[in-house]
C-alpha cells in the first residue's frame, strides 16, 4: 500500500449521527453558486461533542444550528473537514451557507461546467465539493432540492426524485427556480444536479401493474435524433426486471443526460442518471454493432441500480462490489437474455482474461473487497466489477438459479432502504436459498475467501484413465496466482464438466456434471459405459464456470476434438484459443510446429464449412487471435514487439492458407449485412473479421473495398474497414483514415474513435503523430473520452509505445503528468499502462522504469501517486 495515510476497513465505526433529511437550496450565478444546506440531525446513542464534516474548495459562509449562528469557537477546519462542537442530545438543524466555484473545476467531480451546462459527479467523494457533509455511504437521507438560476442560460433545471414545483421568480422574471423531492433515502453520492440549456427526447413505460413511468431524456441540442435506441434499451431492461426479478420502478419519472466531459461510463444517481455522451448517442450510423450492444447494457446496468445500489447501498466503500458485482451479474445476464448465453459468456470472459487476470497478478492487484486505500476512485477497476461478478455467477451455479434467486428476493426484502456488506449479502442468499435449512451445500467461510484474496487461483489438472473398470480418475490440485500475497487459502471452485466418447462424438456421454472443489486436493472419478476402450475426453469449466487459470494434460488431439464437437460454445472457443496460443508461442520461441499448424487449419476449414452460414457470429468469434494480455500471460519475460509480429505473422499465414475460403465467404456475406440491427450483427462481424485476414494477406480488391466502404456503410462496416487496414500503413489505410475523418469531424463522440484509431496505427511518423492528434482542433483536453482515444490508443500501438530507445514510455510519462494536474482520476487509471514493466526483457524494463520514476519524481495527485507507488513496489 502507498506510502500515504491510507483508509483501513478494520477501522471503520458507525457514523455516530443520523441525517433523516436534507433540504438543499442551489442560487446559481455568473460566477459561482451559493449552496444553503439544512440538515436534521440525530444524535445516535453512540456519545459524541463532535459533529465532523467533509469539505473540498467549499467556502464557508455561516452556520447555525436551531437557527442560532455560530461564533468561530464552536467549530474548526482541520484539513478538509469542517468539526462542529455540540452537546445536543436530540434531534437539531444544522443550516451551513457556503459558496463554491463549478465553472474552475476541471477535475470532473462535485459540480463543474461541461459544454455550457453545470452537472455534478458525486461518487465517490464528489458531494464534498457541493456541500459540508460526512460524505459518506452508510449516511442515508431523503433529499429536497430547490435550484434558482438565469432561465435563459439554464431553462432546463434537474435533480433526483419527483418534480414539486417549477416558475419564474415573482421579483425577478428573468430567474426561474425549481423544486425536486426524492422520497426515498439515499446516500449523497447519488445526489445529482443539472442546470441547462438542454433538449428532451420523451417517451412513456407502463409497469406491469399499470402505472405510468415518463421517461426523458436530455441531450444537447442536434443529438435529439441519436437517443432511441438508448429510449428502447431503457424500456426492455425495466421489462426484463420486473419479469426476471419481480423489481417495479418506484418513481414517477426517469431521467437520463448526455454529458461530453464526464469520467465514468454512467452513474445511477436516483431517478436521475448521468451519461457519458458516447453510451446514450448512438444509431446504426454512429456506432457499430458491439457499441449498440455497449449502450444498452449500461443502460440496464445503470437502471438495475435502482435496486441493487440505491434502495439497497454500501455501508462503507470496501463493499462496493456488493452493488456493482451484483449489477454487473444482472446486466450481463440481460445481454445473455437478448443476444445469446453462449456468445455473451465469450465476450465476457475474454474481457476477464485480457484486463482483470492482469490487473490480478500486477502490482494494482487488490482483492473484491480491498483491505485498504488512499483514494477509492483507484477501486472502480475490473475486479471489482467484472471479477465481482463471477462470484455472484458461482453463487448461481453452486445453489441452482431457483434457490439462487430465494436468496436474492430475501436479500432486497431484508435490506431495503440500508447500507448493507458482502456478508450481508452472502447471508441473505444461503436463508433465502435455504428457506431456514442449515444444509448449506457448499462451505460458505471458503467461499467468503473469494472476496478476501487478490490474486487469480490456478487449478492444475491430471487424468488417469482405469480401462479395466472404465473409470476416468482426475485429480485437482488449487494454488492461488498472485505476486502480493503469499496466503493461500482453500476456495470453493465450482467445476462444470461433461465428457465426449472419442469413438461416437455427437453428444456427451456424461454431461454438465458439477464438481466442486473445495480443498487443496480433490480427486473425481468419472463412470463411463464399460464399452468405452479408448479414455473419453473431458470437456471441464464449462461456460467459465470458476474465474480461475487451469493447466491440464490435455492433448493436441484433445483440444482439437473439443474445438470442433464440443456443444458448449466457450469450450470450443478456448480450445481454439489455447490452440492458437501454442502455436505463436512456438512460433515466438523459433520451436515452429508445423504439423499442428497444418492440423489447426484444417480444423478451422471444417469450421467455416459448417458454421459460415448458420453461426457467422460464433465463427468470427473463432478465428479472433487471442488478446495481446493473453499472449504476453505466456511468457516469464515478455518481448511485446516479438509477440506483436510473430502474432501477426501468424494470422498472416492463416489468411494466406485460408484465402480461397476467405474470399467465397466474404463475397457471400455482402449480402447480408444491411439488416437492422441487431439482426445481420453476426453477418457484419465475420465480415470484418474476413477483411482483416484478406487484406493481410495482400487482397488488393478486399483493401480497395474497405477504403470505398468508409463513405456510405454503417459505422460497423466502416470501422471493420479501417482495422482490417490498419497493420498495413498503406496508401489505402491513410486514404480511408483521411476519408473517416472527414465524414465525423463535426460529430465529437464518433471522432474519439478515429482520434484511438489514428495512434494505435503504425505510422513511419512515430511520435510526432500523436503529437499532431493533441494538437488538432477537434482535440479536447476536458474530455477523457479524448484523452484516453489518444493516450489508450498510443499503449496499442506495440512498436511504437515499447520502441526499444525507451522514448514511447518518455512520451506517455509526460502527458500523464499533463493530464493529471486536470484530472487526477483520469491520469491514475491511464498510469496503469506501465503495471507490468517488471516482466519486460531487460531493455523494455530499464526504459520503462525510467518513465515511472519521471512520473514518481513529479507534483503529482494523491491517485497517482498511490497507483505509482503500487506500480514501483
Amino acid at each position: 500500500m502507498s506510502t500515504q495515510n491510507s483508509i483501513k476497513l478494520s477501522d471503520y465505526k458507525a457514523y455516530p449521527f443520523l441525517i433523516p433529511s436534507i433540504n438543499l437550496d442551489f442560487n446559481i450565478g455568473d460566477d459561482d453558486v451559493v449552496v444553503q444546506a439544512s440538515m436534521i440531525i440525530k444524535p445516535k446513542a453512540i456519545e459524541s461533542s463532535k459533529l465532523i464534516l467533509k469539505g473540498n474548495k467549499n467556502k464557508l459562509l455561516s452556520i447555525s444550528i436551531d437557527g442560532k449562528e455560530l461564533d468561530s469557537e464552536e467549530y474548526i477546519f482541520t484539513d478538509n473537514d469542517l468539526v462542529i462542537y455540540t452537546s445536543k442530545k436530540s434531534e437539531f438543524e444544522l443550516n451551513i451557507l457556503s459558496k463554491i466555484d463549478p465553472f474552475s473545476n476541471t477535475s470532473l467531480e462535485g459540480l463543474y461546467l461541461s459544454s455550457g451546462m453545470l452537472t455534478t459527479q458525486c461518487e465517490a467523494e464528489g458531494f464534498r465539493r457541493i456541500c459540508y457533509h460526512p460524505d459518506r455511504p452508510d449516511v442515508l437521507s431523503k433529499y429536497t432540492v430547490r435550484i434558482e438560476a438565469d432561465r435563459f442560460k439554464y431553462p432546463i433545471l434537474l435533480s433526483n426524485g419527483n418534480k414539486k414545483y417549477s416558475g419564474n421568480l415573482e421579483n425577478n422574471n428573468n430567474r426561474n427556480e425549481i423544486i425536486w423531492e426524492d422520497p426515498f433515502p439515499k446516500p449523497c453520492y447519488l445526489f445529482a444536479l443539472v442546470a441547462g440549456n438542454l433538449s428532451l427526447v420523451s417517451d412513456k413505460y407502463f409497469t406491469n401493474t399499470g402505472r405510468l413511468i415518463d421517461i426523458k431524456i436530455y441531450v444537447e441540442r442536434g443529438d435529439e435524433k441519436y437517443t432511441r435506441h438508448a429510449i428502447d434499451s431503457l424500456k426492455k431492461a425495466m421489462r426484463w426486471d420486473e419479469d426476471k426479478y419481480g423489481l417495479e420502478y418506484d418513481l414517477d419519472e426517469y431521467k437520463i443526460v448526455a454529458v461530453r466531459h464526464f469520467n465514468m461510463g454512467a452513474m445511477e444517481n436516483k431517478g436521475l442518471n448521468i451519461f457519458n455522451s458516447k453510451l446514450v448517442l448512438a444509431d446504426t450510423a454512429t456506432a457499430t454493432d458491439d457499441e449498440l450492444e455497449r449502450v444498452e447494457s449500461v443502460i440496464a446496468h445503470e437502471y438495475f441500480h435502482n435496486w441493487t445500489g440505491n434502495r439497497i447501498t454500501c455501508r462503507d466503500w470496501f463493499q462496493l462490489s456488493l452493488k456493482e458485482g451484483l449489477t454487473v451479474f444482472r446486466d450481463q445476464s440481460f445481454t445473455a437474455d437478448l443476444h445469446g448465453s453462449g456468445l455473451k459468456r465469450i465476450q465476457d470472459v475474454s474481457l476477464l482474461r485480457n484486463f482483470q487476470f492482469a490487473e490480478d497478478k500486477g502490482p494494482t492487484s487488490h482483492a473484491v473487497k480491498p483491505k485498504e486505500y488512499v483514494a477509492i476512485d483507484n477501486f472502480y477497476t475490473t475486479t471489482i466489477y467484472e471479477k465481482g461478478s463471477e462470484l455472484i455467477r458461482m453463487l448461481e451455479l453452486l445453489l441452482g438459479h431457483e434457490r439462487f434467486m430465494r436468496g436474492i428476493s430475501y436479500y432486497i426484502q431484508a435490506f431495503d432502504g440500508s447500507a448493507a456488506t458482502t456478508e450481508d449479502f452472502i447471508d441473505s442468499i444461503i436463508k433465502g436459498a435455504n428457506s431456514g435449512d442449515v444444509d448449506y451445500v457448499f462451505d460458505i467461510e471458503k467461499f467468503q475467501n473469494w472476496y478476501y484474496q487478490s490474486g487469480t487461483p490456478k487449478v492444475y489438472i491430471s487424468q488417469y484413465w482405469d480401462s479395466s473398470s472404465s473409470i476416468l480418475n482426475v485429480s485437482f490440485e488449487q494454488k492461488l496466482d498472485s505476486d502480493n500475497t503469499n496466503e493461500n487459502k482453500e476456495m470453493v471452485i465450482p467445476i462444470l464438466y461433461s465428457c465426449y466418447s472419442r469413438e461416437e462424438n455427437t453428444k456427451p456421454i456424461v454431461e454438465n456434471n458439477l464438481f466442486v472443489l473445495d480443498e487443496f486436493k480433490k480427486k473425481l472419478e468419472i463412470k463411463v459405459s464399460p464399452g468405452e476402450k479408448q479414455p473419453p475426453v473431458l470437456s471441464i469449466f464449462r461456460n467459465f464456470s470458476s474465474p480461475v487459470i487451469w493447466k491440464s494434460d490435455c492433448s493436441i488431439d484433445d483440444y482439437l476434438f473439443l474445438f470442433l464437437n464440443d456443444d458448449d460454445y466457450f469450450t470450443r472457443w478456448d480450445s481454439c484459443q489455447s490452440l492458437m496460443s501454442q502455436i505463436i508461442k512456438s512460433r515466438i520461441n523459433k520451436q515452429t510446429n508445423h504439423l499442428l499448424e497444418e492440423r489447426f487449419i484444417n480444423a478451422i476449414k471444417k469450421s467455416i464449412e459448417f458454421l459460415g452460414i448458420d453461426d457467422p457470429f460464433f465463427l468470427a468469434t473463432l478465428l479472433t487471435i487471442p488478446g495481446f494480455s493473453e499472449l504476453e500471460s505466456l511468457f516469464e519475460r515478455v518481448d511485446p514487439i516479438n509477440i506483436y509480429k510473430q502474432s501477426l505473422n501468424f494470422k498472416l499465414s492463416m489468411g494466406t492458407k485460408l484465402l480461397n475460403e476467405l474470399k467465397i465467404l466474404s463475397e457471400n456475406l455482402l449480402f447480408n449485412i444491411n439488416q437492422a440491427w441487431p439482426l445481420g450483427r453476426g453477418e457484419r462481424k465475420l465480415l470484418g473479421t474476413t477483411w482483416s485476414y484478406l487484406s493481410l494477406a495482400g487482397d488488393k480488391k478486399v483493401r480497395k473495398h474497405c477504403v470505398n466502404s468508409i463513405a456510405n456503410s454503417s459505422m460497423t462496416i466502416a470501422r471493420a474497414a479501417l482495422e482490417a487496414l490498419k497493420p498495413l500503413d498503406s496508401t489505402e489505410t491513410k486514404e480511408a483514415s483521411i476519408l473517416f475523418y472527414k465524414k465525423w469531424e463535426d460529430n465529437p463522440v464518433v471522432l474519439d474513435t478515429w482520434f484511438a484509431y489514428q495512434a494505435s496505427r503504425p505510422c513511419k511518423q512515430g511520435i510526432d503523430m500523436i503529437e499532431n492528434l493533441f494538437s488538432n482542433s477537434k482535440f479536447d483536453w476536458k474530455a477523457p473520452n479524448s484523452i484516453r482515444a489518444v493516450l489508450g490508443g498510443f499503449s496499442k500501438n506495440i512498436e511504437l509505445f515499447h520502441s526499444l530507445d525507451g522514448q514511447g514510455y518518455l512520451y506517455m510519462s509526460e502527458k500523464l503528468i499533463e493530464v493529471d494536474k486536470i484530472n487526477p482520476i483520469t491520469a491514475s487509471r491511464m498510469v496503469k499502462v506501465f503495471s507490468k514493466w517488471n516482466t519486460y526483457i531487460e531493455q523494455n524494463k530499464e526504459e520503462m522504469y525510467k518513465a515511472i520514476l519521471k512520473i514518481n519524481k513529479a507534483n503529482i495527485s494523491s491517485n497517482t501517486r498511490e497507483v505509482i507507488e503500487l506500480i514501483l513496489k
